[in-house]
């Protein structure tokens, strides 16, 4: 009897699900399993070493060796073959965050500076606030990568969503698993959940 597998940490939640060549005329398809896309993510995007990444997806680091090789060879195989790539999802819930100067939507200013911090559950295609709180960054002058990643950290953030980071704050969400999103528009619920929900 095989053994069950064990449950593998993932932070990471992809934005794109697919990736499709201009030249659609191959019909090969690769599927990338969310763990061998937190696997690249962690090496390739962090540039973790192979033991802290393990840690990060609380396995073996020969468990991570073999997710990390295998999804370097499907990506291999798709790239030189021309393969549709799809990006498996497991995390069906999705935890963002956005500091913003007004407490409800529309959210127009929506950078670090700003003195709230909202943080929301997304579900099921429906959007439910977690916690508002004053942006320390804001009441306390702080700088944002010193204070906030470790903040969103607690919450369990996926996503940060400002319309201005700067490579500090990136660098810093980034090391914790948190992916920043640069959006240039107003937030709106509408919005949130035709962005992260489709």
């Amino acid at each position: 009897m095989p053994r069950e597998k064990n449950t593998r940490k993932l932070n990471f939640k992809p934005i794109v699900k697919s990736f499709i060549p201009e030249d659609e005329t191959s019909t090969g398809i690769t599927t990338l399993l969310h763990e061998e896309i937190e696997a690249i993510y962690l090496m390739d995007v962090l540039g973790l070493y192979q033991e802290d990444a393990a840690k990060s997806m609380e396995i073996s680091r020969p468990t991570f060796t073999r997710i990390l090789k295998s999804a370097r060879k499907k990506l291999a195989t798709a790239l030189t073959s021309g393969y549709k790539i799809i990006l498996e999802d497991d995390i069906k819930d999705i935890i963002i965050a956005f500091c913003s100067d007004s407490q409800k939507e529309p959210f127009n200013n929506i950078d670090p500076q700003q003195n709230y911090l909202l943080i929301y559950h997304i579900s099921n295609k429906k959007i439910n606030i977690l916690d508002l709180i004053k942006n320390p960054v804001y009441t306390e002058k702080l700088k944002p990568a010193s204070i906030l990643p470790t903040i969103l950290l607690e919450y369990k953030v996926n996503t940060f969503i400002s319309n201005k980071i700067g490579e500090g704050l990136k660098n810093s969400l980034l090391s914790k698993g948190i992916k920043p999103l640069n959006i240039k528009k107003p937030l709106s619920h509408e919005f949130l959940l035709e962005l992260l929900t489709n």
